[in-house]
């Protein structure tokens, strides 16, 4: 389904790799830190609001153009990053040494038209209930010192005190390593969706704020490559579910699965 005008979301969870080191503060700040063999830098995630849409539509022009590829990157529309800061979703900043480094956008779709979950068996009556693990972005020169997850922990915290049920994200399988980003947050892939102009797509979910339901026993499991296409649509039409993924050095990357039930039905994509 097309997102309506202004509805459209940013770029799907991106670039970043490495470990995050840090932890939710009671001041409702996350701060972490990465430390080298001579150096130690100091990361706070900042919650924004309505008056930062300026600093979120500069960032977001700052990212689109270093990239080598510009087209890989989906702008979000100021419309769109408006409505989540007024309280139609959460946006956070990561600051270093006073500069803004990164972002990520979560977004509440309630009654607008776009909604993941129209992708799965979720009951209607329970959109309004969606979240989506929406844009994630960071500057080229600081990637690699895990802010995404730095972000997607405070992310996370702030959602479950919310009325939010049902978090989706959509994620390339030719990108393994946002995969991984997500799987570490507790997404899984639950199908495959074209989206945004026909891109190919992995849907995944998380229910929040608990986990996914542990499943009794032992499992059997079934690694998929992420470029088989084909293979992967029969496997998530035939109830297995992404767990894992394995990346290997040339960049080619293989999908862990397990059969195991949706938290909320048992209708696939």
């Amino acid at each position: 389904m097309k997102p309506a005008p202004g509805n459209r979301p940013g770029n799907r969870t991106g670039e970043q790799t490495g470990e995050r080191t840090g932890e939710q503060q009671q001041t409702g700040k996350a701060t972490g830190s990465t430390t080298g063999p001579a150096t130690a830098m100091t990361f706070e995630v900042r919650r924004l609001g309505p008056g930062d849409l300026g600093l979120l539509l500069g960032l977001q022009e700052r990212v689109h153009e270093a990239l080598p590829d510009p087209s890989v990157f989906k702008t979000s529309t100021p419309e769109f990053i408006a409505y989540c800061l007024a309280g139609g979703g959460r946006c956070y900043a990561v600051e270093h040494g006073g500069e803004t480094v990164a972002y990520r956008m979560v977004y509440f779709p309630r009654d607008r038209d776009f909604n993941l979950a129209k992708d799965t068996s979720l009951p209607p009556s329970e959109y309004h209930r969606v979240g989506h693990w929406d844009t994630v972005a960071v500057l080229p020169g600081w990637r690699g010192h895990g802010l995404a997850r730095l972000m997607n922990t405070r992310a996370l915290a702030d959602v479950a005190r919310t009325d939010i049920r049902h978090l989706f994200a959509t994620s390339a399988p030719a990108n393994p390593y946002a995969v991984r980003t997500l799987l570490q947050a507790g997404f899984r892939p639950i199908g495959l969706v074209r989206k945004f102009g026909g891109r190919l797509r992995f849907l995944l979910h998380r229910p929040t704020p608990g986990a996914w339901p542990v499943t009794a026993g032992e499992q059997p499991e079934l690694t998929v490559a992420c470029s088989a296409t084909e293979a992967l649509e029969r496997a998530f039409r035939d109830g297995w579910t992404g767990t894992g993924i394995a990346i290997d050095g040339a960049g080619g990357a293989r999908l862990r699965m397990r059969r195991e039930p949706l938290p909320f039905g048992t209708g696939r994509c």
